[in-house]
């Protein structure tokens, strides 16, 4: 009977186990899915729509809170604010450029990039941009990658297909240490700073506290001292000769 007993509670706390761990899973996907939305292309009504209404509970849960003129200004006027907002933060000269190429080496499309699409063909996901311009090192195409990895994971344990959940808890925890860990939340940071509007800082702020929950699950002590001071860098920039630009025309 003792044996018997002691099973039954096994199996129960391994189902509790299983069932926390598929509810955190899709916790980080759906936080990890929107931020991913957010800093891949410019917010539109209908997103607002949504985190003004059904997203604005889950949303404060996860620590994701707007202020009131966020919420209260009608949304023609936010959409073209945000999107001055955006252009100006991620896309015009000078901006916080959102490539991982451009923070590590300094150009675009460069080995970042190259290891960004590794990752994607092993998950057996195919990179296809839908504009020129558009790079698989995108800060916001990378942590929806992330969220797919991870709803995947989730998905798979609700099947109970558990190989197939380690594989892709593998694959995610490969990817942010190697992809993301050593220059995504300084990038966060920078960006953040340099942000006008409540909107894009707080959102900027949530992705950086983000990265780092995730990697403190993951690394030692010592290795986060380590990943911090990376994170402290400023981006790659490349000497360009004067002469030849004045020559070139650039």
């Amino acid at each position: 009977m003792q044996t018997t007993t002691t099973l039954a509670s096994e199996a129960i706390m391994d189902n509790s186990l299983e069932h926390e761990r598929v509810t955190e899973t899709r916790a980080v996907a759906a936080l990890f899915g929107f931020l991913a939305r957010c800093l891949e292309e410019e917010v539109d009504a209908a997103l607002i729509d949504l985190i003004r209404g059904e997203l604005r509970g889950p949303l404060a849960m996860a620590g994701v809170v707007f202020d009131e003129e966020f919420h209260q200004t009608p949304t023609g006027p936010l959409v073209e604010s945000l999107a001055e907002e955006y252009t100006g933060l991620f896309v015009a000269p000078g901006c916080i450029s959102p490539y991982a190429s451009v923070v590590e080496t300094g150009c675009m499309f460069n080995e970042p990039a190259d290891r960004a699409i590794a990752a994607y063909s092993q998950a057996g996901w195919d990179y296809r941009n839908r504009l020129s311009g558009e790079f698989p090192d995108h800060i916001g195409t990378m942590l929806g990658f992330y969220a797919k990895l991870a709803n995947g994971e989730a998905t798979a344990l609700l099947a109970g297909d558990g190989e197939r959940a380690e594989q892709l808890s593998t694959q995610r925890e490969a990817f942010l240490l190697e992809q993301l860990a050593e220059w995504s939340p300084g990038w966060c940071r920078r960006a953040a700073a340099a942000a006008l509007l409540p909107f894009y800082k707080r959102l900027l702020e949530m992705a950086e506290q983000a990265l780092w929950s995730e990697l403190e699950q993951r690394v030692d002590r010592r290795r986060l001292r380590e990943l911090a001071e990376l994170n402290r860098r400023e981006p790659k920039r490349l000497d360009y000769d004067a002469d030849f630009r004045k020559a070139s025309g650039l």
